[in-house]
């Protein structure tokens, strides 16, 4: 088994978190995490991860409650390239809902 693992800073407060275990070269399991540094601490926002055996999205609020939202694949490859690409693409619109969320 191969593990990949890095961090990406989107902004100076703002981060990337990848992981992702290979076999073979098929996915075996994966987390990638937006994070935003708020107060001191790295705050985890948006995950999305293989645990509990299946692909989905974690939605953390600023209460760390969790909405798991199932991915529409099964297939991990596919959904670790959907992972990555969402949040690179949408962690603006993920802080901006959570930092709502915080002030409510």
């Amino acid at each position: 088994m191969k593990l990949t693992r890095y961090t990406y800073l989107l902004t100076l407060n703002d981060r990337k978190r990848h992981e992702h275990v290979t076999e073979q070269g098929a996915v075996k399991q994966f987390t990638v995490q937006y994070e935003t540094f708020i107060e001191g601490n790295w705050c985890p926002v948006i995950r999305y991860d293989t645990a509990h055996g299946f692909p989905h999205m974690d939605r953390i609020r600023p209460d760390d409650t969790v909405e798991k939202i199932p991915l529409l694949t099964k297939d991990l490859g596919e959904a670790l390239t959907f992972a990555d690409q969402d949040i690179d693409e949408n962690w603006a619109r993920y802080k901006e809902a959570y930092l709502k969320r915080k002030r409510a």
